[in-house]
């Protein structure tokens, strides 16, 4: 079993069958949906977010024919639906508990910074390393027009100088890894590409460690993730670093639509209001609504349902122990499922 087959198979457990197959897709892969968005954090599956952005529909389903054919899964009638066997939680447990601990693996917070932080940071080494041999012929590791100018801009502004960059820069990665680093810095380290040295790809950084190859692919994302943290935690500690992600990194990562929509809000708009103004369907705004709440806590929603629906909401989610919105709503009058969702996605995984 590679070690993305068993993260399927966690997550397809952690959903108990009150989702399809294709809702762990879209989360691995990174679909921005409110649906998507929602079901992370209500299944406490929220570190796992775009940590497979590449995978296709057809690799997807090859992992999930091969966790059904092995025993790990079957199939709930002709439903999109599957549920773990015995031989599956077992199977599960021994690689949980054998396998690789990934405790600053945070896709839903930092998955997206870390895309970015990598291109310009093996950019910004390769172009170091050529800069400090006056070698200005070569081809650029990256080919991202926005990572190129950030990268010229970047070194226009740098203070420390060009003579100072590259010192500079190797005691902040010296330092990162030779510290509390969670995992072996060759895993980051093998990639960068240098002058007269290209950088490993995943499979070769694999190989090298003996390594399966999807491990080495979360154990790196798990590497760039505690990168981003003690970054984000101690600026003054890693300034070079810091400057890398300062433009990038959102402590409460909105969508671009849902954060216009939070500002609207913030003025007091209803959600009606939101919807005439920015000319989106009243669903949309709630979406968006729905995301607000999950990520913060402060964002008040008595004005949405009050006190004694929302003590009924989470009764019936108790009583039926399953987060599945047509359940909850036969067994409440006068509810809108905007406004169960609004409730599990306030509560989220403390249900």
């Amino acid at each position: 079993m590679t070690f993305l087959q068993a993260v399927i198979l966690e997550c397809l457990r952690k959903i108990n069958e009150e989702r399809t197959i294709y809702s762990i897709y879209h989360l691995l892969s990174g679909k921005k949906s409110s649906q998507t968005i929602q079901d992370a954090h209500l299944f406490q599956l929220d570190h796992y977010f775009k940590t497979i952005p590449q995978m296709n529909r057809m690799d997807y389903n090859f992992n999930i024919t091969w966790l059904a054919e092995s025993g790990f899964i079957f199939q709930l009638d002709d439903s999109q639906k599957y549920k773990v066997t015995e031989l599956g939680e077992e199977k599960l447990r021994s690689i949980l508990y054998q396998g690789p601990k990934l405790p600053h693996l945070n896709g839903w917070k930092y998955q997206d910074t870390a895309i970015l932080l990598w291109k310009r940071l093996t950019l910004l080494v390769q172009t170091v390393s050529h800069l400090n041999h006056q070698d200005n012929r070569y081809q650029a590791i990256q080919r991202d027009p926005d990572v190129y100018k950030w990268i010229k801009q970047f070194l226009k502004k740098y203070q420390g100088g060009r003579r100072n960059l590259s010192a500079d820069l190797y005691a902040e990665l010296h330092q990162i890894f030779s510290g509390n680093f969670p995992d072996n810095p060759l895993l980051v380290v093998l990639r960068l590409t240098g002058r007269q040295l290209i950088g490993m790809t995943n499979k070769q950084v694999a190989d090298t460690l003996r390594m399966e190859e999807t491990e080495c692919h979360f154990r790196f994302l798990n590497a760039l993730h505690f990168i981003i943290e003690q970054t984000i935690n101690q600026k003054e500690k890693f300034p070079l670093v810091h400057i890398i992600i300062s433009d990038i990194f959102q402590s409460v990562p909105y969508t671009k639509s849902t954060l216009k929509t939070y500002e609207l809000l913030q003025n007091n708009m209803t959600i009606d209001q939101v919807a005439k103004v920015r000319r989106l369907r009243r669903s949309t705004i709630e979406d968006h609504v729905i995301e607000i709440a999950l990520m913060d806590q402060q964002f008040s929603i008595d004005h949405l349902i009050d006190s004694q629906k929302r003590e009924e909401i989470i009764e019936a989610v108790k009583l039926l122990g399953k987060k599945k919105l047509k359940p909850i709503m036969e067994n409440i009058e006068h509810v809108s499922y905007f406004q169960i969702r609004l409730v599990l996605a306030r509560l989220g995984e403390r249900i």
